[in-house]
């Protein structure tokens, strides 16, 4: 009844096995584990290693001594355990619990897949099904191949359909025994006797039934069945086909499988399909009923069709029938249209042959289309005489013979309004050139007046001649016709020419991704808006620049649909809260430009820009995550005192959003006329750093010392950057750094501290100053991690310095990588094989800091002050340290906390176990000549003071 689950032979559960295998091995030494899937009550060893006790069984209920279990539950039906031998107190280790969520994720997946393939297998077996009913060639081909399709669904067991008559009687029996079984012993273990008299039952009952083994040697008592040679372990009977109070269908299934058992799902399954075959079976009986009887009327419509043409005789209308062709050849030679043509026709046919009414009908090859352009009847003068006659005319057509129809066959053939009282109906097809024109039919309603083959023969001759007319007449009309519709034609191009002129219009001024106006239709507006603000001051407008912060770290993560994804998201937000006369463009990237159209002053712009920040509060769903995208908004409010030209409120826009930037993005800034100062002040600035990294008294390496929290030496200094400009006294970093990102001076900066504090770092081992083993730490960016020249260069730098590799540490913040992470690998890679040191700086703020230490290969992590500072006061922040030195202890790696001020900070860092410490309470920042080497050699620091 259900099938077998087979989970543990799962390809992808198997390799999560070995995996979660991998990290449980990870969180300490143990001898022996063992990865086992629980599957009901049965348990499957998934992946194993070691020797010992810890072999494969197929219960692991009693554990070996000294074996630790760890089981975990996705549901009452499947669960895993993780099983080892050692190392008792790893069951709470965070690699337990990692390797415990991979299982379970892993069987999460495994279990919907098995679903998904037992859907599927179910949707194509009812679809098999459906097609055998519809295209089986009698009801015992589908009787015969109905049991084998279900038995796909319902393996182990054996499947019986019958079929009875209204007295019970069993007339079909399909028995499908188990493959692999011999016929003997399917007959013997499972008797089609007991489907067929439990079917006959059910069948007269029209009710289900459900019987187990006790209850089917009852039910053989009481049907006084022979003895079984074996019992079913249950056996289920559903009625498919239930007329009134009687079944006339049954299927059944006899379980003898002990393995199998009967659930919830089994019962949907069973009561799905028995639905699916009773539809189905009742849709084919009927079928093949109406096959039966439309069969039957065939053969009716054949045998009077031969009747009638052995009725007709020869008649002597030779005159007649001669005026008739002469009168329908003037017609056809006159003007006359084609209503007129064919009225005419009919009074030549009244007076050919007797009729009570005339109809014609005209087919149309090209269009497959059927027109009645003409219809007379003398007794029923409202009707169309269309709808009436379409069946017999239909049948002309199809066939291209004549047709004849009296009597009943008539009365079968017409239905409808007006058919009542015809006696008689004669159709012959015309033809002009062999080809099929339409049908021209006379019919009778007095009782006296029957058509026979005389009636039949004299309307063919006629319709050949009816048929040239009607070549000639319609030749006629297609003139007309074609000029009308190259006229149309001209019009349709005309239009259509408009449309695809209109589309490129507004392809060109629109962005394809988001469907806003693009830069080239915003120029258009601000210069329209600006000229309508010149000629009238009060049509006043503002100016929106804004910036999608973060988008370029968005699409290099999750890839560029994602970030396609964020731009159009973000111009439907933008879009939500604006006023319907405002306009909104994308000029490229993730800029976006608004001008707020009839804004008297700044108010109205900061309330739309504070509107539009905070409806990016919201996250956005993109590739399945999470993702908070921020904007920077800078505005400008048009004012003809300071601006002559409409491009200038877009640069001023421009600028204010930087300042947004520049103060931590997510907000709006109004420009004010002061920033073009400060902006000329930066490039001034720039060109100053320029001349600076030419010469060597400007930019000045100061050194803050790192101390060893255990031997209390001196173990290395970190390099900063300090500049003395000659006409601004000292600048901090904070001011020229960030401009000298954007500008590019980074990349030289980096490389002129390195070489200034590598030359330093040698001048002091040569001087004796502390000791062999004193280090140096310099910052590098992300310009240089994408420099894969920068090994090559420093270790020319080294080796004509003659300073050992080991005795550099460059430190590389978590947003240096993110921008290139592939060249970013290669340069560390290639750094590290040179033998210098990394280190990851600011640990624990950025975005994935785990990741990156799984990725790329540091020596030393530096715990950012954000936590140092907090560690004596909150046990989160101890809790944090905590866990970085614990982490970092289990990875081997070097530790520093920075931004050490307090003696209760160092007392706390003693106490956690950090083993280098770094900040105020040492030493500040200070050139290499104002160093004290004998205070920082002498350093107490069991002593509380102030430095």
């Amino acid at each position: 009844m259900r099938m077998m689950d087979a989970l543990e032979n799962n390809g992808r559960l198997i390799e999560g096995a070995r995996e979660a295998l991998a990290l449980l091995r990870q969180a300490g030494p143990m001898d022996t584990a063992a990865i086992w899937l629980r599957q009901g009550r049965y348990w499957h060893c998934l992946a194993s290693d070691g020797a010992g006790t810890l072999s494969p069984h197929p219960a692991p209920a009693s554990l070996p001594e000294g074996a630790v279990r760890h089981e975990l539950s996705l549901n009452s039906r499947y669960g895993v355990m993780l099983l080892w031998h050692g190392a008792v107190h790893l069951a709470q280790s965070p690699w337990c619990q990692m390797a415990g969520q991979l299982l379970l994720s892993r069987l999460e997946g495994a279990v919907l897949e098995q679903a998904l393939v037992r859907s599927r297998l179910e949707q194509h077996i009812l679809l098999d099904i459906a097609t055998l009913a519809s295209h089986a060639q009698s009801m015992e081909a589908f009787l015969a191949r109905l049991p084998g399709l279900l038995s796909q669904l319902i393996p182990a067991c054996d499947l019986v359909l019958t079929l009875s008559d209204e007295g019970g009687g069993l007339l079909h029996l399909s028995p499908v025994p188990l493959a692999g079984e011999s016929g003997q012993k399917a007959s013997a273990a499972r008797p089609a006797e007991l489907a067929g008299a439990l079917a006959t039952a059910v069948c007269m009952a029209a009710k289900p039934r459900l019987l187990d083994t006790r209850r089917i040697l009852a039910f053989c008592v009481q049907a006084d069945l022979p003895s079984l040679v074996r019992l079913p372990r249950f056996c289920l009977c559903l009625p498919l086909l239930i007329c009134g109070d009687q079944a006339y269908s049954a299927l059944t299934v006899q379980v003898f499988d002990p393995a199998q058992r009967y659930d919830r799902q089994s019962l949907s399954l069973f009561l799905r399909l028995a639905r699916h075959v009773a539809s189905l079976f009742g849709h084919v009986c009927e079928r093949y009923r109406l096959v039966r009887t439309a069969r039957c009327f065939e053969h009716e419509l054949e045998a009077n069709r031969l009747r009638l043409h052995a009725e007709q005789g020869e008649r002597h209308h030779a005159q007649k029938l001669m005026r008739a062709l002469f009168g329908i050849a003037n017609l056809s030679n006159s003007s006359l249209s084609l209503p007129a043509f064919l009225a005419g026709v009919h009074r030549e046919l009244q007076g050919l042959l007797s009729c009570s009414g005339c109809m014609v009908a005209l087919y149309d090859a090209e269009q497959d289309r059927l027109t009645f352009p003409y219809g007379a009847d003398a007794f029923v003068p409202n009707d169309p005489m269309m709808t009436m006659r379409a069946g017999p005319v239909e049948q002309v057509l199809h066939s291209g013979r004549t047709l004849l129809l009296n009597g009943s066959a008539l009365l079968r053939s017409i239905s409808g309004k007006g058919g009542e009282g015809l006696v008689s109906w004669l159709g012959v097809p015309v033809y002009s050139n062999r080809e099929l024109k339409g049908v021209v039919a006379v019919f009778s309603r007095d009782s006296n007046l029957r058509y026979s083959y005389r009636e039949q023969e004299l309307l063919e001759s006629v319709a050949d001649h009816i048929g040239g007319a009607l070549t000639q007449l319609q030749a006629s009309a297609a003139l007309q016709l074609a000029n009308s519709a190259l006229e149309e034609r001209v019009r349709e191009r005309t239009l259509a020419l408009d449309t695809v002129n209109a589309r490129l219009k507004h392809d060109t001024l629109h962005d394809v991704l988001t469907g806003l106006p693009n830069r080239a239709y915003f120029n258009q507006t601000l210069q329209s808006n600006w000229q309508a603000y010149s000629r009238d001051g009060r049509q006043c407008f503002a100016v929106l620049f804004i910036d999608l912060d973060r988008f370029k770290l968005i699409n290099d993560t999750l890839g560029h649909q994602a970030g396609d994804a964020l731009l159009h998201e973000a111009g439907a937000r933008i879009r939500h809260c604006l006023r319907p006369h405002d306009f909104l463009a994308r000029l490229g990237g993730d800029e976006f430009a608004l001008i707020l159209q009839r804004v008297e002053s700044t108010a109205r712009s900061e309330q739309i820009a504070q509107r539009i920040v905070d409806e990016f509060e919201r996250p956005m769903l993109l590739g399945g995550r999470e993702v908070f995208a921020t904007v920077s908004i800078g505005a400008v409010l048009a004012d003809s005192q300071y601006y002559q030209r409409a491009e200038d409120l877009l640069r001023d826009a421009d600028l204010a959003m930087y300042r947004t930037k520049q103060s931590g993005r997510h907000g709006y800034t109004l420009f004010n006329h002061h920033f073009r100062e400060n902006q000329a002040d930066l490039l001034a600035l720039e060109a100053d750093l320029r001349r600076a990294l030419d010469v060597d008294d400007q930019l000045i390496p100061y050194y803050q010392p790192f101390i060893d929290s255990h031997s209390q030496r001196l173990t290395g200094f970190e390099a900063l950057v300090r500049w003395h400009h000659p006409e601004r006294g000292l600048i901090s970093p904070a001011e020229f750094l960030p401009m000298a990102q954007e500008s590019g001076l980074i990349r030289r900066l980096d490389r002129y501290m390195i070489e200034q504090g590598c030359a330093q770092l040698a001048a002091w081992h040569d001087e004796g100053y502390g000791g062999e083993t004193l280090s140096l730490h310099i910052n590098l960016s992300s310009e240089n991690l994408r420099d894969t020249s920068l090994p090559s260069w420093l270790e020319a730098l080294l080796t004509r310095l003659a300073l050992p590799p080991a005795l550099l540490y460059l430190e590389v913040t978590e947003s240096a990588l993110i921008d290139m992470p592939e060249v970013a690998a290669q340069v560390m890679h290639a750094l590290h094989q040179l033998g210098v040191r990394l280190a990851l700086d600011d640990f624990g703020t950025g975005y994935s800091a785990l990741a990156y230490l799984h990725r790329y290969q540091f020596d030393v992590l530096k715990i950012d002050q954000a936590f140092v500072r907090e560690v004596d006061v909150h046990t989160e922040s101890r809790a944090i340290v905590r866990a970085i030195l614990a982490l970092a202890q289990a990875l081997h790696l070097d530790v520093v906390a920075e931004g050490v001020e307090t003696f209760s900070q160092l007392s706390a860092l003693r106490e956690l176990g950090c083993p280098k410490l770094q900040g105020y309470y040492f030493a500040r920042p200070q050139p290499a000549a104002a160093i004290a080497w004998e205070g920082l050699q002498a350093l107490a620091l069991e002593s509380p003071c102030c430095h």
